[in-house]
């Protein structure tokens, strides 16, 4: 599956002085909402219900979409966009700290690639000018941001990239497994893993794509299309067939490796790898590519055969037992970990749940131009707040109000990923 392709690698060796698992302070001055939507980046002032500022990409605002979800640190904003754009954006001011317009990435050209002959010669082949585009949410960890595209051009190939988080300048690119890359990367161990399709893929730091001390084209059953998460030594993930595992790691990757010479080293054969298997006899099938990591649990979200439920189910992440299981009669459109609750909403319904797995709040919604299309967040007053079609809207928890606070009026797209933070 994998190209047999020996690679000239320049390896950088950089310096990296945060901790990835410090707690984020964003200090804003006044209350802020961030939001991503139809290719654009946008603060909302809560105070004075204005628009702060704002910034479009033309590529992606011309489709009316943008997949992509944007991460932060303690005072900026990454965001890529299909189109290839990616930009970091100073979250009080909007200031622009860099950006690659569509194409950029892809003209950046430090490695060249080899192939062997039948006569044994080492060809080199010219790179091709491919178009980047991203289909996932970028990591930042200690001075750098990682991400990986997705179809690059008629080949199909696929990249790593490593952006100096400062400056935005390439340090390093690497290629992937495939380019089916929809997810958010992960550190553990300083290694970066992504699920590449049926691939896991690991990453030193520096970019090189390295061995998990598996044969090389072992691959999971299923593709791997859950968003991956991590703590110091394990990884947690799933298959779409809603198959969820953990695997241990160390310094080197994979604790559990083994001859990579051996073609039963792979995932299939050895299930002495896992330290856990988690498979529902009830929910059968992943209902949303969302994922939560608490220090107890690995939560997600998995649909009856039948498409008849729908279950936040929360493993416990030393020996994937459930821990608890949130049923709902509808599908789960949205959901996500906020402070220490679960806020999500279906076709009809707005709830909150806590991490023991209990109904807290339920609104039943019945105007479709109020109805959230983006995550939930919880506000200062603990009421919650979203964006809807017609702008941004918060719920009294008490009397169970929807209040349009800031009309902002948006076109509807079922495939639209609306993204909001809020900082108090």
């Amino acid at each position: 599956m994998k190209s047999n392709i020996y690679k000239l690698l320049i390896l950088l060796i950089f310096s990296s002085c945060n901790n990835a698992t410090k707690k984020i302070n964003v200090v804003v001055p006044n209350e802020t909402l961030i939001v991503s939507s139809k290719g654009k980046l946008i603060n909302f002032n809560l105070e004075t219900k204005k628009v702060n500022w704002e910034y479009a990409s033309k590529e992606d605002v011309n489709q009316g979409l943008n997949r992509n979800l944007f991460s932060y640190d303690s005072e900026n904003i990454y965001l890529p966009f299909e189109s290839g754009r990616f930009i970091s954006a100073q979250i009080n001011s909007g200031k622009l700290n860099w950006i690659h317009a569509p194409h950029d990435l892809s003209t950046f050209n430090e490695i060249s690639y080899a192939t062997i002959n039948e006569n044994c010669e080492t060809i080199l082949n010219e790179s091709i000018n491919e178009s980047s585009i991203f289909m996932s949410q970028p990591l930042i960890y200690n001075d750098f941001v990682y991400i990986a595209s997705c179809k690059r051009d008629y080949q199909n190939r696929s990249k790593f990239y490593i952006i100096n988080k400062k400056d935005g300048k390439i340090n390093f690119v690497d290629e992937n497994s495939t380019f089916y890359n929809f997810f958010k990367p992960v550190e553990s161990n300083t290694n970066i893993y992504i699920t590449s399709a049926v691939y896991l893929d690991k990453h030193y730091k520096e970019g090189t794509l390295a061995s998990n001390g598996l044969y090389e084209d072992a691959a999971f059953e299923n593709p791997l299309y859950i968003q991956i998460q991590s703590n110091e030594n394990r990884l947690f993930f799933g298959d779409e067939m809603g198959v969820i595992y953990a695997l241990a790691t160390n310094e080197i990757g994979l604790a559990k490796g083994g001859d990579i010479t051996d073609p039963t080293n792979n995932f299939i054969d050895r299930t002495d790898l896992f330290e856990w298997k988690y498979k529902s006899t009830k929910y059968r099938y992943l209902a949303n590519y969302n994922t939560e990591l608490t220090k107890d649990f690995y939560i997600v979200n998995l649909r009856s055969e039948n498409d008849s439920k729908d279950a936040i189910i929360a493993l416990n992440i030393d020996n994937g037992n459930e821990a608890w299981i949130f049923e709902h009669n509808e599908a789960i459109e949205n959901w996500q970990l906020t402070k220490d609750k679960i806020t999500a909403f279906s076709k009809n319904k707005i709830f909150m749940i806590d991490l023991n797995g209990k109904l807290i709040f339920e609104l039943e919604t019945s105007d479709s131009n109020l109805n959230p299309i983006s995550n939930i967040e919880i506000n200062k007053n603990n009421n919650l707040i979203y964006l809807s079609l017609n702008g941004i809207v918060e719920v009294d928890l008490q009397t169970k109000k929807m209040e349009l606070i800031i009309p902002y009026v948006s076109k509807p797209n079922e495939i639209e990923k609306n993204q909001i933070k809020y900082f108090q």
